[in-house]
């Protein structure tokens, strides 16, 4: 499934992302801090590639890159596959 944040960040998830266990289980967990599960789904639904890509995207000024952006960023590839489950 490819797509484009509100921010222009363009990026392809494979479509099964969401048929994975370890995907569920941190989701599940009210173990995990909510950053500690943003990083893994980070990589988990990225890949080492387009994480750098989206952290070079969202880098500000100072060279960080801030927490709430990289919220605001999965939410919207989080709602992407919701989309296509409605156009499907």
């Amino acid at each position: 499934m490819k797509g484009t944040t509100r921010t222009g960040f363009s990026f392809e998830v494979d479509e099964n992302a969401f048929n994975d266990m370890e995907v569920v289980d941190v989701l599940s967990s009210e173990e995990m801090d909510a950053t500690y599960k943003m990083s893994f789904l980070v990589n988990r639904m990225l890949g080492a590639k387009q994480k750098k890509a989206l952290y070079d995207h969202l880098r500000d000024a100072s060279g960080r890159v801030p927490v709430d952006a990289v919220e605001r960023e999965m939410e919207d590839i989080f709602a992407a596959f919701g989309q296509q489950g409605k156009n499907s």
